[in-house]
């Protein structure tokens, strides 16, 4: 009895390894043949809010091309880059460029660029053999995988953002003379070469492989955004340890530089967050918020100078990362924002978090019962005209994650609880799933999503492009 006693505790700690194992922080499938795979495409294009940076020899596919389309209508950045070859000759992407529908760059090159890789939201990646065609066979062997690996992410992005910068805007008539006149050229490569002296009352922070970087006496670097990014951006020809040799001499550094907003927002694990575009890079910071005064009034397309110390190079999304931020100055800003009771009224119009793609309520789940729920004074006519300032916003609340259920029609729906007033179901997206299944039933988690549906007291509303942040 003893022994077999020992005998079950040892296989039970064998299955225990197996089952307890924790998971990978993220998820990739492989698909082997062309109509799953282009199903695949078509679904991560639907499923697109934000961006598509798509390489590739061309794109001949109407299904395609009129999904991008859509997507573009929906406020998707679209942005392509093709080989030179295939540019030249007439297609649906001639036809797009013509009519100004994305943004075509041509890579002008000697050899051909085999490329067959896209970016959706810069979370999910797909790259492998499978050509972006009209007349791909069905019974054709090809292979794509799909993944939100982060680290593949950020190379890939690296990547797509080089060769995006090395292409030329297609001008067919226009195109053939530059494309050989460009590749007479390739070979002769430029050097980076920024230098100059060294003025009174700065210090040295960088001098070597033909670059000086200064410090002014108030403590900024004295060079633009455009000078610093011909250094480190992906234009640059230095290669990447002399980069990274001259940036962990600049970590830490204040830069004073000037661009546009695409966002600045509030999160209960980030803070406050400023994106800041220097026409196609984007920069990230993270502002301190004892300087709120100074940005409370910021607002998306607002174009400001802005302060930070230099953190970090190449992130998820963003080349450039900054701390210790602060708004110095900025225009095109109303002069009188809304205060705090107004911004209640009125959601859609000065929002926590604001840009082009999402824009987040300040309303608790409490706020919206007291409107929309049982207790409400309403009527139901005055709740569906309330609703419309509610509708396709995004929340940010936390509840207890009651149920998950995986449907091959529907995808991946989770039902929070929130104070036992009924489940609210969140829709999950393709890149999300496999976080989003790590958390267990009964966690207080937080999570964000898009109000679509108000269906009622017990079930009252469905959030679509749904994630769960972290548990509380």
């Amino acid at each position: 009895m003893r022994w077999k006693r020992v005998y079950i505790s040892v296989i039970l700690g064998i299955m225990g390894m197996f089952l307890f194992v924790p998971g990978r922080a993220f998820s990739s499938e492989a698909y082997f043949t062309p109509m799953e795979i282009k199903g695949q495409i078509l679904r991560a294009i639907e499923e697109c809010k934000e961006s598509i940076d798509i390489a590739v020899l061309d794109i001949t596919s109407k299904d395609i091309v009129n999904a991008l389309m859509k997507a573009q209508e929906r406020g998707v950045h679209v942005r392509i880059v093709v080989d030179r070859k295939c540019a030249l000759r007439k297609g649906l992407l001639s036809n797009q460029d013509k009519n100004k529908e994305f943004i075509i760059k041509v890579l002008v090159q000697k050899g051909i660029m085999h490329n067959n890789f896209a970016i959706f939201d810069c979370k999910l990646l797909t790259t492998g053999s499978y050509y972006w065609n009209e007349h791909v066979g069905k019974l054709g062997r090809d292979n794509a995988i799909f993944t939100d690996e982060t680290k593949l992410l950020v190379k890939y992005k690296r990547e797509f953002d080089r060769l995006f910068h090395e292409g030329i805007t297609p001008d067919i008539k226009k195109l053939v003379p530059v494309a050989e006149e460009k590749v007479g050229k390739i070979d002769e490569k430029p050097t980076v070469n920024i230098s100059k002296d060294i003025a009174t009352g700065e210090r040295p922070v960088v001098s070597k492989y033909g670059v000086v970087i200064t410090e002014t006496s108030d403590g900024y670097i004295n060079m633009n955004f455009e000078e610093f990014n011909t250094i480190f951006g992906v234009a640059s020809d230095l290669p990447e340890e002399q980069k990274e040799a001259m940036w962990n001499r600049c970590v830490g550094k204040r830069v004073k530089w000037c661009g546009k907003v695409n966002y600045i927002g509030w999160g209960l694990v980030t803070g406050w967050m400023l994106g800041v575009t220097n026409g196609d890079t984007s920069i990230e910071v993270k502002l301190n918020a004892k300087n709120k005064s100074h940005f409370s009034d910021v607002k998306y397309g607002n174009t400001v100078t802005y302060t930070g110390k230099l953190d970090s190079r190449v992130t998820r999304v963003f080349p450039y990362k900054l701390e210790d931020g602060d708004i110095l100055k900025h225009e095109n800003t109303s002069p009188e924002p809304l205060n705090a009771s107004e911004l209640v009224a009125n959601p859609y119009i000065m929002p926590v978090s604001q840009g082009p793609k999402k824009i987040f309520l300040v309303e608790t789940f409490e706020d919206l019962d007291n409107i929309f729920g049982k207790g409400s004074n309403l009527s139901d006519a005055q709740k569906d005209e309330a609703w419309g300032k509610y509708k396709g916003k995004y929340v940010s609340w936390m509840g207890q994650l009651v149920y998950k259920n995986i449907n091959v029609a529907s995808g991946l729906r989770i039902g929070i609880m929130q104070k036992e007033r009924g489940d609210i179901e969140v829709k999950v997206g393709l890149a999300k799933k496999e976080k989003v299944l790590k958390f267990q039933e009964g966690e207080m988690v937080l999570y964000t999503g898009r109000l679509t549906e108000r269906c009622g007291d017990n079930s009252p509303y469905i959030l679509e492009d749904g994630d769960i942040i972290t548990i509380k």
